[in-house]
């Protein structure tokens, strides 16, 4: 049987919406990603805020499958809610991942040659996360140049610091 040309299919729904397992969606075209040149950032420029969210049990989960990460923290409700974290959260790197997503947004297919984060605060099931970034440092070089960016993720509910990080990338002219 054919799948309508504009579903796929997801056997875990978590809301409700359809027992078949079909989830409208619009299909994701190849996106040309602009490449953003050394001369047009400026110390102090800020990404434009990603808001991300809200994460769900399923995102979750399929994290924990991509990355081969199954410790019970992320999935088993029983077990987290008798840790310290008192419940279900979300792996530190996959809201690394939102941060490295949001800058290479901004960035295009410039070159990250470091990239660090840290995660001060859990994020949970239902969070929405308030990605932001800012251009702390600009480095020329012959043909281009090296920008450091300092990047943050925050509870949007609340404005709870959940993640710092910092990007660095080398961009051409």
């Amino acid at each position: 049987m054919a799948q309508p040309e504009n579903y796929y299919y997801d056997v875990c729904l978590e809301d409700g919406s359809s027992q078949a397992g079909l989830v409208p969606c619009e299909y994701r075209k190849p996106q040309a990603r602009q490449r953003r040149r050394f001369a047009e950032i400026k110390v102090g420029d800020a990404l434009p805020v990603l808001e991300q969210g809200p994460v769900t049990r399923t995102h979750i989960v399929k994290y924990a499958g991509a990355s081969y990460d199954f410790n019970p923290i992320h999935h088993d409700e029983v077990f987290a809610q008798r840790s310290l974290a008192g419940g279900i959260i979300a792996h530190g790197m996959m809201i690394m991942g939102y941060l490295g997503k949001s800058a290479t947004d901004y960035l295009g297919t410039a070159q990250f040659d470091k990239f660090s984060s840290r995660n001060v605060a859990m994020t949970r099931p239902g969070d929405t996360l308030i990605i932001e970034g800012r251009i702390e440092d600009a480095q020329p070089r012959a043909g281009g140049g090296t920008v450091r960016i300092a990047m943050t993720a925050k509870n949007k509910a609340n404005g709870t610091l959940l993640c710092v990080g910092e990007i660095t990338a080398t961009l051409q002219d």
